[in-house]
């Protein structure tokens, strides 16, 4: 009877990993400024779900991992966060990251799915 609560909890656990596959986001400079951002993310804990917001910088010619977790297979890659504001930087003209084309979906050598995301046109 153990043996068989065992196989059912491994069965109902990898079927929900594969429902989620983990998910890696970049946010990409291919500018030559440093430019600074804040995005914030929803969280869940044990006293239930919160907002998290983070401040990043990205330097030029450089990229920073924003964000790795599971997500469902058909979520759009701008849905990851709740906010995502880029601080403005004099004379470069900047990509929406509300928008889902400006995320770009690639995988890694594992077959883990990747979206990066370039700040500058």
């Amino acid at each position: 009877m153990k043996l068989l609560l065992h196989i059912l909890v491994c069965l109902t656990l990898s079927s929900c990993m594969m429902n989620y596959p983990l998910t890696t986001f970049y946010v990409k400079n291919n500018t030559d400024k440093t430019i600074r951002f804040k995005a914030s993310v929803i969280k869940y804990s044990s006293m239930g779900q919160f907002e998290m917001t983070l401040p990043f910088t990205v330097l030029p010619k450089d990229s920073v991992l924003a964000r790795r977790a599971n997500f469902k297979k058909d979520i759009l890659p701008n849905q990851w966060f709740t906010q995502f504001i880029i601080f403005p930087v004099d004379s470069i003209v900047l990509n929406n990251p509300n928008s889902s084309e400006n995320w770009i979906k690639s995988t890694d050598t594992k077959g883990k799915l990747i979206y990066t995301f370039s700040i500058a046109k």
